[in-house]
């Protein structure tokens, strides 16, 4: 007893140490001025998995998946972007179909990039973790910084991020493969490319002259769905699909025509695919075939735009992107399917110079992206045939831009003295672009400064300023605001690049 009674009395010692120091810290070091509310929030969606690879390293994982997607995962859309699922992921095969965005930051050869994929195999071993993928060897290359995919497929189980995100095949329309073995009394039939949230709840069947009644189908196997009926089913067949997690439903009309075949594929064509917000632009690109565009860009970035975090995933905009420099730092998914170089899968890239003249000028919204980005848009192997294609057509977007683990940078001008400040502000998350930018000396209050024509920021103040430095920030369309504080020293110096700790 006298044992029990001592532990309880270390234990309400530990308790009281903790809530002293946790009180102490909350009462002196919390400054909500510097509280980086946005990025926490911008995070938030992000939860822990684990990773691995399987098939071929620069494969597609298997075409005997589990999903029963077959050879499809090795062609656009898929474009082996693919992953087998762990339980918890694949749901007994109502998983296939559902997109992730994936990325890792816990080995060096992480590009902390995020990339998409899609659920279409079963990780039948993958039970030690909550939530396992099993990353084709695509897709687990396409995690790591260029030419540092081996290293990263030799790291073994990663630790990464993930998060759901709506499936967006621009383009294409739902597929229906008629399984083999079907039959005018047993039909079963598998779905594909199905945009939004990808995975399905329930798939209805209406025959022709029933315009009111919907049978509804069993769940199969994988993405595979059937019906057993005691009477020839009468043919055009509509099938309705309804999404496991927004309720919504999906209606294809007579997709299945009167003659079908068993093993056939059948295309909707009423309007099955969400273009998510998707438009369309025209694309070149400049520069040398693998490289960052330029460094002496009109945005001031520098060398910036070939380093971590961009790594030469940027393009110079033409006037409607670059927008006279407001629109230097905002970010883009881009995707093209009109050539057989292309992939089908969106890229993200980021406005870091202007493309004044040519094609930039001759159409609504051109992107004259760097040559690495360029070939990003290319299906492996292909990137030299897509940068022969002259200009190109693509589907464009604005995204949010997502610098996992950076924090805004300033780059002090070469020609800034006490009593002129410019910098540069650099790798802003969220929308990319600034509605103002404040400036706090040491001793005095906040003080506007003046954009130029890039991303760069000035003051001419008329009097000597002193470090350090905090400065407030204000992004363009949301107005959130973040500051740094003393982010640029007492004993600051022309030329270099300071980096704060916050983010939007």
């Amino acid at each position: 007893m006298a044992s029990l009674g001592l532990e309880r009395c270390y234990m309400i010692m530990n308790l009281l140490f903790v809530l002293t120091f946790v009180l102490l810290n909350s009462a002196h070091c919390f400054n909500p001025k510097g509280l980086n509310v946005s990025a926490v929030a911008g995070e938030s969606d992000w939860s822990l998995a684990r990773a691995t690879f399987y098939g071929l390293p620069t494969g597609y994982g298997t075409d005997a998946g589990a999903c029963g997607y077959k050879n499809a995962v090795a062609q656009a859309p898929f474009s082996s972007m693919v992953s087998a699922g762990g339980p918890s992921l694949y749901k007994s095969g109502k998983g296939c179909g559902a997109c992730y965005q994936v990325k890792c930051n816990s080995n060096q050869a992480c590009s902390t990039n995020p990339v998409t994929v899609v659920i279409t195999d079963e990780c039948q071993g993958c039970v030690n973790e909550s939530v396992h993928f099993d990353l084709s060897g695509t897709a687990f290359s396409a995690m790591a910084v260029p030419g540092q995919d081996s290293q990263l497929r030799d790291a073994g189980v990663l630790q990464i991020l993930y998060r759901k995100v709506e499936c967006n095949y621009v383009g294409e329309t739902v597929v229906f493969q008629v399984e083999e073995g079907s039959n005018d009394y047993y039909f079963a039939v598998l779905a594909k490319y199905v945009n939004g949230d990808g995975e399905i709840g329930l798939v209805e069947l209406k025959q022709a002259l029933a315009s009111d009644t919907w049978l509804p189908m069993s769940h199969s196997w994988g993405a595979v769905w059937k019906l057993g009926v005691t009477s020839p089913l009468r043919a055009p067949l509509s099938l309705r699909l309804t999404y496991s997690d927004s309720g919504e439903t999906v209606v294809a009309s007579d997709v299945i025509p009167a003659g079908w075949q068993p093993g056939a594929k059948y295309k909707s064509n009423n309007g099955t695919i969400n273009a998510a917000g998707w438009a369309n632009a025209g694309v070149t690109w400049y520069g040398e075939p693998e490289g960052a565009g330029s460094t002496g860009g009109a945005c001031g970035y520098g060398v910036a735009v070939a380093n971590p975090p961009l790594y030469a995933m940027i393009s110079a905009g033409g006037p409607s992107l670059f927008n006279n420099g407001k629109g230097c730092g905002t970010c883009y998914q881009i995707m093209c399917t009109g050539n057989p170089a292309c992939s089908g899968r969106p890229i993200t890239v980021t406005i870091t110079d202007e493309c004044p003249g040519g094609p930039c000028t001759s159409e609504p919204v051109h992107f004259d992206l760097s040559g690495k980005s360029m070939g990003a848009l290319a299906k492996p192997g292909q990137a030299g045939n897509l940068r022969a294609a002259g200009v190109l057509r693509v589907n464009y977007r604005r995204a949010a831009c997502s610098y996992s683990g950076t924090k805004i940078a300033f780059h002090v001008d070469a020609g800034a003295n006490p009593y002129y400040m410019s910098f540069v502000v650099e790798y802003e998350n969220g929308e990319g672009d600034l509605a103002s930018v404040e400036i706090q000396p040491a001793g005095g209050g906040f003080i506007s400064m003046q954009e130029m024509r890039s991303a760069v920021w000035k003051l001419n103040s008329g009097s000597a300023m002193r470090g350090p430095f905090n400065i407030r920030l204000t992004s363009g369309e949301s107005k959130k605001v973040v500051v740094a504080q003393a982010v640029i020293p007492a004993n600051w110096k022309p030329g270099q690049t300071y980096r704060s700790i916050v983010n939007f």
